[in-house]
């Protein structure tokens, strides 16, 4: 007997063992997994900046010259034209609006508008656009997505890999945000027991989260405040119109945003949940209340058909006052009679519908002077 208790103690801690082994390999599996996406996502991030980079820099570099080369042939042409003695004073006042005009057509587009503010207006050397920095926050808005728009690609290769680049990213970078964004929920409910309180922390920080953001901008930049506040909130609520581009690290404003629609996420899945929680809530009830009217009138039929509707609904009114009516259905009804051992007698005693009926009989004698 010892032996077989021995045997069967010594297979029980083999099977806890084994089922502590699955549960160790099944976390290992679920952290690499998050791992594995985190990675992924980063990578492909990165090394679009990178092919993004290799594609623009010929194409900017080709357009600089060809801008610069524009602007130096307009201001020579416009000396020359304008020193000369033998025009007048229209002839100048039509070479300055052309020159002016041609001017505005170059700086039109975003290689134009970049080369003529670090070039010429701020008498700086020229300043490339497609960094690897600005290469990274190309990407990042491009698959959060928020879409600045503060550098577009021009050429037509990049112009289609940007399209497949987002076809592929856009899903990828959703997926691992909403992971993290479930990861962090499942982490954070369970130490409550009802959705209530995770949704309210979640909404107070998601008020807070954008006001700390504008105040971090607002330090580290010369953005105002309120200017610093909308442009956070329009970064983690993927609006991105573009108009505000602050100086800022990229790596910061990368990490802002992604941790800001992350917690977007968060909130909106809680809410979410809390609201169908409520709405499941109301229809359970509001079907309860179908069944119970049905079971009323039901059983208003089946006390007193021979004595009218009004009768039945007294026994219910006073079956209802005893709180017995959400007791009752199909088969308390069917249900045979009990004897007791000691039962009074109810031969004197008149029921709610019987006195009911006679009142009911004598009003109308009283009204017909019967």
């Amino acid at each position: 007997m010892s032996e077989e208790t021995e045997k069967l103690s010594e297979k029980k801690e083999e099977e806890e063992e084994e089922d502590q082994r699955c549960c160790s390999l099944s976390k290992l599996r679920t952290t690499f997994i998050h791992i594995a996406l985190l990675g992924t996502s980063a990578a492909y991030i990165f090394f679009g900046a990178l092919i993004f980079v290799h594609l623009e820099r010929p194409y900017e570099v080709a357009e600089r010259e060809r801008v610069l080369l524009k602007m130096d042939t307009l201001i020579q042409d416009l000396l020359t034209n304008i020193s000369s003695s033998s025009i007048s004073e229209e002839e100048r006042e039509y070479l300055l609006d052309e020159y002016t005009s041609e001017i505005f057509d170059l700086i039109d587009t975003p290689h134009g508008s970049h080369i003529f503010e670090t070039h010429f207006s701020n008498s700086s050397e020229n300043k490339d656009m497609w960094t690897l920095s600005s290469a990274v926050l190309f990407t990042s808005t491009t698959v959060i997505p928020v879409g600045y728009g503060y550098i577009t690609p021009i050429s037509p290769v990049s112009r289609l890999f940007v399209v497949v680049y987002g076809l592929i990213g856009i899903p990828l970078v959703l997926v691992t945000m909403a992971d993290a964004g479930k990861f962090m929920s499942n982490f954070i409910t369970q130490f409550f027991t009802t959705l209530t309180i995770p949704t309210m922390i979640f909404l107070s920080l998601l008020a807070i989260y954008p006001i700390l953001g504008g105040v971090f901008f607002h330090l580290i930049t010369d953005m105002t405040l309120m200017d610093a506040i909308y442009f956070s909130l329009i970064s983690i609520f993927t609006i991105g119109f573009g108009d505000l581009a602050p100086s800022v690290n990229v790596v910061y404003l990368v990490f802002f945003i992604v941790l800001g629609v992350i917690l977007v996420t968060i909130t909106i899945d809680f809410v979410a949940a809390e609201l169908i929680d409520h709405i499941h809530y109301m229809g359970r009830h509001v079907g309860k209340a179908r069944e119970l009217a049905s079971k009323m009138f039901s059983l208003a039929q089946s006390l007193n058909m021979n004595r009218g509707l009004t009768v039945g609904m007294t026994q219910l009114h006073s079956l209802a006052r005893f709180g017995l009516l959400s007791k009752l259905d199909e088969n308390a009804l069917k249900a045979p009679r009990v004897h007791l051992a000691f039962e009074p007698s109810l031969d004197d005693m008149d029921y709610m519908d019987c006195g009911a009926s006679r009142d009911i009989r004598a009003s109308r004698l009283s009204l017909y002077n019967i």
